[in-house]
Order: C-alpha cells, then sequence, then structure tokens
C-alpha cells in the first residue's frame, strides 16, 4: 500500500509538471497557475512523506541501539527534581489564585477607562481652537477666487487676440477653430 501510494504520488506529481508546461507554453496562464499550485501541493506532500520516513527510521535504529553510557537512567532518576517558577501556579496554591486574573482584567478595565478619559478631555479641548487655525493655514494654499483660464464666451468676446495661439486654440475646441485666421 505504501507502495502504491509513493507510485501514485509521482505519477501525480510528473504529470502536474508536464501539464504545466503544456499550458504555459499554449498561454493558458489561469489553468497554469492551477497545475502549478496542484504541482507544489504534491510536491510538499512528497517532500514531507520523505522526511517523516526518514525521522522515523533513523527513530527505529536509535531504539534499537543501546548506546548510553551505564548508569545514565540511574542519575537522571537522582536528580533534584526542578521547581514550579511561580508559587502561586502550584496545584496546592489554587484554592488562592482564583483571584489573580480577575485582578489584572480589572485592573486593565480601569487603565482603559483613564486613557478613555485623558483622550476625550484633550480631544475636547484642543478642538475649539484647531478648526480656526486650519482654516488659517490652509488659506495660502486655497484655490483662487477667480478662474485661472478665461472661459470661451469672455475669449470669444476679445476678439482676435488669441488667434495667434494654436495651443489655445486646441483647449477651447470647436469654438475657438471658427475664429482661425
Amino acid at each position: 500500500m505504501k507502495k502504491l501510494s509513493w507510485i501514485v504520488a509521482t505519477v501525480a506529481l510528473l504529470a502536474c509538471g508536464g501539464y504545466l508546461f503544456v499550458y504555459i507554453y499554449r498561454w493558458e496562464w489561469h489553468r497554469a497557475l492551477l497545475v502549478g499550485i496542484l504541482f507544489l501541493a504534491t510536491l510538499v506532500g512528497l517532500c514531507t512523506a520523505l522526511v517523516l520516513r526518514r525521522v522515523a527510521s533513523s527513530a527505529a535504529r536509535a531504539t534499537t541501539r543501546d548506546d548510553r553510557p551505564p548508569g545514565a537512567l540511574e542519575r537522571l532518576r537522582a536528580a533534584p527534581v526542578e521547581t514550579t517558577p511561580f508559587p502561586w501556579l502550584r496545584p496546592e496554591a489554587f484554592d488562592r489564585s482564583h483571584i489573580f486574573i480577575p485582578v489584572l482584567l480589572g485592573g486593565g478595565f480601569v487603565v482603559s477607562g483613564i486613557a478613555w478619559l485623558i483622550e476625550r478631555v484633550a480631544g475636547s479641548s484642543a478642538r475649539s481652537g484647531v478648526e480656526e487655525q486650519l482654516a488659517t493655514d490652509l488659506g495660502g494654499i486655497a484655490f483662487p477666487t477667480a478662474p485661472l483660464v478665461p472661459t470661451d464666451a469672455e475669449l470669444l468676446a476679445c476678439g482676435d487676440d488669441f488667434a495667434d495661439d494654436a495651443a489655445l486654440r486646441v483647449l477651447l475646441g470647436p469654438a475657438a477653430a471658427g475664429t482661425r485666421p
């Protein structure tokens, strides 16, 4: 069964790779993308299976050999046991540690409330003069009240003053083309 799965995966990998080149040659990009994703998925699956097979075989070889030095197991069992770093998390202290998490959550709630209050006070005090200052600052870069380019009617009313400017005639379009000398 294992050999059959390896054969099927290898055939699928070769077929995906072949079709990838066919679809690229035919400029069928959507199909090429799909087959390329299938190719990568099959390749990753095969590589993962190969690595897991090698790891399993090396683990099997390691368990069959007994290369450990004499007395290693006894020394490990005689070593001191590591202590827990947080005394309130010991199993015998569980009846007192139930207050630890709510205190942290309550403290976070209080700190968040204080930060919200400070933000509201700062926002309301700064907002009163900010709009006026911003309007004054933006006045220097505002659009002019007078138009930059005269309208068609203004140019036509002036007569032939613009007849020499070809770029202006192009800008004005058909209305200016009729007054061309």
